[in-house]
């Protein structure tokens, strides 16, 4: 009979009481958290993307992932609700780099820890990845100085075209890498991360793409 109440307690829909001290306390510091995640983003990253824009989420998927964990609770039945919620509404969002998705998923477990109840270890393991993302940026400043994100775009671009960015890329550059390649009937997109010794490759780089029509060119400073 014991066995049968513990799992029934499992399945029960009742409103669960929540320490409201303790609910702020972690909200607090789950916010601090996505902060100092937020700071990381921005200064550590590579992304291609407005990093102001997209960090500016961490702190809302934080405290939104905190706060459902808290009200489901240990309920075996509330967590089968939720996933039937979550089945109706399909969270869509324009990712394009694996980098983006490792600090949403930080951001998220960060959300899980606190909304869990275990803030000691989901500080403790927070703050050894942040030092590992920090000591990864800075290990190696010498390589970081000259690298840059070249980002070419092209309106309607003819058959051959692709091929020559290439080829001048490859030629100006040693060993550049596909940071993004993207092709419709009217334009194309590409971005390349690449490391220059001066400026001069830039300038050089730039002035023999431009010659191909309709394209633009841009350098973006990743460091």
């Amino acid at each position: 009979m014991n066995n049968y109440e513990n799992i029934l307690q499992y399945f029960n829909f009742e409103p669960q009481e929540i320490d409201i001290n303790l609910f702020l306390i972690n909200a607090a510091m789950t916010i601090v958290l996505s902060i100092i995640l937020e700071l990381t983003y921005r200064r550590c990253a590579n992304s291609l993307s407005n990093k102001s824009q997209f960090s500016y989420n961490f702190i809302m998927l934080s405290l939104t992932t905190m706060l459902i964990i808290t009200l489901v609770g240990s309920s075996v039945a509330l967590s089968l609700g939720l996933v039937g919620a979550l089945s109706i509404v399909r969270y869509r969002a324009a990712i394009k780099e694996p980098e983006e998705l490792t600090y949403l998923f930080l951001a998220i477990a960060t959300g899980l820890g606190m909304g869990a109840n275990q803030p000691v270890v989901t500080v403790i393991a927070f703050i050894i990845l942040i030092a590992v993302i920090w000591v990864r940026h800075f290990i190696k400043p010498m390589n970081r100085l000259n690298a840059y994100n070249l980002v070419i775009n092209m309106q309607k671009p003819a058959n051959g075209d692709m091929e020559k960015i290439v080829g001048i890329v490859n030629l100006k550059f040693k060993r550049p890498v596909v940071r993004r390649f993207d092709q419709s009937k009217d334009n194309l997109d590409l971005a390349f991360r690449v490391k220059v010794k001066d400026i001069d490759a830039l300038t050089e780089c730039k002035n023999e793409i431009l010659k191909i029509d309709n394209t633009t060119v841009s350098f973006v400073d990743i460091r």
